[in-house]
């Protein structure tokens, strides 16, 4: 059993003018091992799917390998949310997303105002294991 642990949540929604409408958004949960960062999409992807997620513009990129959770429309980064939240969004007004799975890709622009605050409400609500 989860626990509940997936009702404490952060999301923030792509900007849609500057983003693939398949984007739907960024969000960042509590999970058995700590926060996780999760690209929310309105496309479906396979389960066995394991697309590459970047972060940033060109030339100031971090890629991330990810797995793709129920129902499909949410990939999961690998790792702790915290490293990512901490250090390299922190000076950043907007994160660039790009998602990739073969001849698929899709990109997008997420506002970052408010982030900081907002993780650090969750992570201290997030049950300790």
């Amino acid at each position: 059993p989860h626990g509940g642990t997936d009702a404490i949540s952060i999301m923030h929604t792509a900007d849609t003018s500057r983003s693939d409408l398949d984007l739907a958004g960024l969000m960042i949960r509590c999970s058995e091992r700590g926060t996780e960062a999760v690209i929310v999409l309105i496309r479906t992807f396979p389960l066995r799917a394991r697309p590459h997620v970047v972060f940033g513009k060109p030339g100031n990129e971090t890629q991330f390998e990810a797995t793709v959770a129920p129902p499909g429309t949410s990939i999961l980064i690998t790792g702790d949310a915290t490293t990512l939240v901490s250090s390299s969004w922190q000076a950043q007004p907007d994160l660039f997303i790009r998602v990739e799975d073969g001849p698929i890709t899709i990109r997008g622009v997420v506002a970052l105002a408010g982030l900081q605050t907002a993780f650090k409400v969750l992570a201290t609500s997030c049950p300790t294991q």
